[in-house]
Parts: structure tokens; sequence; C-alpha cells
């Protein structure tokens, strides 16, 4: 036989010469982010099959902002501040976003109380994509939630007087809050065992902050030893940031946390995060032991 009779045989690759695979680390997190984008497809299908309680959701603080706006009018107006509906609308925005850690918080103590998350750990997906997928189907919901109401607003006769610009910048405010909140919840829902017990722990927390704070009332009308206590308030300064980024009136006040709003609205949040999300991860990891 010739040699040129045997060239004709492919030779084998050796290991090692075909196309490069992507490191270890880099094909975790693609399989990460797949996973976490199945399961998000899962989480909004499940809304839309079940939507009463989103719908419940978007129409309690729609109703509140119609009864704030049309019942009581310019009467609960403070003193300083020019257009009721263009003053109440980011609080009642901003509130909506923390009442929303009480969805996050049922929805992943649901899913553990009905050994939905053993069924994930048996399946051949990254942990974190659990975690991910509330956390992503979550803020679809916030923004969903946000439109809702500021289009509301637009038919009150409210508007962002600063331009697209400010706008944009006080809805990235809120939404970067809203995430705080959401893996505030995703902990509690972790360390809660059931639904019952995230509505009898969240909810009694949830109220106190909206309430204590500078949402609608100034602090100097309220006792000496509480007003520090609502200046404070990270609620308080998302509020003000965004009635500042929107160009709407807000309170006067030259306390510290309210000049410097903008910039508690930010660090609060992302300190929040960067707490709240790796002790989240941390309990889920435990829980699949």
């Amino acid at each position: 036989m010739t040699a040129a009779g045997l060239g004709t045989t492919p030779r084998p690759t050796p290991p090692g010469d075909g196309p490069p695979r992507p490191p270890g680390a880099l094909r975790g997190w693609r399989k990460a982010l797949s996973d976490t984008l199945v399961l998000t497809r899962r989480n909004l299908l499940h809304m839309a099959r079940d939507p009463f309680e989103p719908a419940i959701a978007i129409t309690m603080p729609v109703m509140m902002v119609l009864l704030f706006g049309y019942v009581f009018g310019d009467v609960m107006a403070p003193p300083g501040t020019d257009g009721y509906r263009a003053f109440l609308v980011p609080a009642m925005v901003a509130m909506v976003m923390v009442y929303g850690v009480g969805g996050t918080a049922s929805g992943i103590a649901r899913d553990t109380d009905r050994d939905v998350m053993s069924r994930f750990r048996t399946l051949p997906m990254s942990p974190v994509a659990v975690l991910g997928a509330r956390v992503l189907t979550d803020m679809a919901r916030a923004g969903a939630e946000v439109a809702v109401l500021l289009l509301v607003g637009l038919a009150m006769g409210w508007r962002a007087e600063d331009g697209p610009g400010g706008a944009a910048a006080a809805i990235g405010v809120l939404l970067l809050f809203r995430l705080a909140l959401v893996w505030l919840g995703v902990l509690m829902g972790l360390l809660l065992p059931t639904p019952d017990a995230v509505s009898m722990v969240v909810y009694p927390l949830v109220f106190p902050v909206t309430m204590l704070s500078t949402s609608f009332i100034p602090s100097s009308a309220m006792p000496s030893w509480l007003a520090p206590v609502s200046e404070w308030n990270p609620l308080s300064a998302v509020v003000t940031a965004t009635r500042d980024l929107f160009g709407n009136p807000s309170l006067p006040s030259d306390a510290w946390p309210s000049e410097n709003a903008l910039l508690l609205a930010l660090a609060v949040p992302v300190l929040a995060v960067a707490v709240a999300a790796p002790l989240a991860v941390r309990r889920f990891r435990r829980l699949s032991r």
C-alpha cells in the first residue's frame, strides 16, 4: 500500500487541539444565567395564570392615590407645598415599593412550605438561579407597578417637571430601592417558615416604616424624640430624592438627611443588597443540605 493511500485516512485529533472551551467559572455563570431565565419565565407564567394577587397589589395603591388625590385634595397639603397631587404621587410610588417586600417574602416562603425548593434542589440547576429568578420576577413586577402609578398620576395632573432625564433618574432610584427590598424579602422568606408567618412579621414591620417618615408630614410636626427617626428613615430619603428629581414640591427641611437625600437614597439600598444578598444565598444553601 502506498503512502498516498495511507494519507486518505483522517488522523485523530490530539487532546487539547479542538476548539477552546470556556473556563469553568465562565461556564458556571452561563449555566446560572440560563437557569435563572428559565425559572423567571416560570414565575411570570404563574403570575399570568393566577393574576389575583398581583392585581390586588396594584389595584390597592391606585385606589389610595385616587382617594388621597381627589377626596382629601389640598386639605392635607403641608404648608409650603404647591399642588397636592404633585406632592402625593412620588410618595405613593415609594410606599408601594416598600409594601412589595411582603409579596417577595410570601412567594419564597410559599415555595419553601410546599417543598418546591426541594424539587428545584434535585434538578441539575445552579442554586443561585432560584433566588435570581425571584429577584428578576419581582423587579419586573415593580417596573409594571411604577408605570401604572405614574400613568394614573399623569391622568390626575401630576407631571415630571424636570423632564425625561430627571424622571428616568427618579425611576432608577425607586427601582434600586425596590431591589434592596426584594433581597430583604427573599431573606425573610427563607428565614420564616410559612406565608402566614410572613404576614404576621413583615407587615407589622412595614407599616411603621411608611408612617414614621417625612413622606406626608415634616419632621418638625413630630415630637422631638421622633423627628430624627423620620428624618433618617430610608423611605424619607427616597421620597425626597424622587420629588427633587421629578421636579415636584418637597417638604422644607434643613436636616442633613433631607439635604443629602439622593446620597442616602443610593447608598442605603446598595448597602442593603450587599448585606442581604449573600445572607440569602447562604441561607438557601443551608436549606439544601
